[in-house]
């Protein structure tokens, strides 16, 4: 118990004093069936704070930065698999166009909520199941490479968008900036990137998915 009474102190004074720094741990409030390893996620931007707890706490934790283990050298540590992205068949530009609701800026290491403008330009409406949101990836604006997005839980409820034929409907659109890149870093570096979303057309979370083209711009800041 020795590690966890010692780590219990460290999370709680992330929690109080790094808000957003800890996407993923143990509770410091109990005490029960506490062993180590224990499972701790931080955010993209909180490098510091890991390398701080691998120093002090080494074997007895298990990080995980972003989308990527900690330290980089962790046989964990590969370039995550997007299943969605290598099997959905691309959005028909006769059924439906999409756009970014302007241009995207986002801080390297940091989420974005921004929007997703549908038209619909097939002969019926068009139902889009959410559960609230789309979630974007990071692409290489010139391959279409995924390297990056939001890495982490998100709440699962059905939420439907009705877009009626020839009308246009905003959907929030979830933008994240974890690395899924060993060699990018945590987080996808400052510069000009794309991104690219996963839509599901019809009544329900099993119906057919398409991938939107690669859309611009979106810059990531330091």
């Amino acid at each position: 118990m020795a590690a966890w009474d010692d780590l219990k102190n460290v999370l709680k004074r992330l929690i109080d004093e790094q808000p957003g720094a800890l996407t993923g741990y143990p509770d410091p409030s109990g005490d029960e069936g506490r062993r180590p390893p224990f499972a701790i996620t931080l955010a993209p931007w909180a490098v510091s704070f890991a390398a701080d707890l691998d120093e002090q706490f080494g074997d007895n934790v298990n990080l995980t930065v972003g989308a990527l283990a900690y330290p980089p050298s962790h046989t964990r540590a590969q370039r995550r698999r997007l299943d969605e992205e290598l099997t959905a068949e691309l959005l028909d530009p006769a059924q439906a166009v999409v756009e970014l609701d302007g241009p995207a800026s986002v801080r390297s290491g940091y989420t974005l909520a921004h929007g997703l403008l549908v038209r619909n330009l097939s002969s019926a409406e068009l139902h889009i199941p959410t559960n609230g949101q789309i979630t974007a990836v990071v692409v290489d604006p010139n391959t279409g490479y995924v390297v990056g997005g939001f890495a982490g839980a998100q709440r699962l409820p059905l939420v439907m968008f009705h877009i009626g034929v020839g009308q246009i409907r905003r959907i929030p659109l979830l933008i994240g900036t974890a690395s899924f890149v060993p060699e990018l870093g945590y987080a996808v570096p400052p510069g000009r990137w794309g991104v690219r979303a996963t839509i599901t057309l019809g009544p329900d979370r099993d119906a057919a998915r398409w991938l939107t083209p690669v859309l611009l711009p979106l810059t990531v800041t330091a």
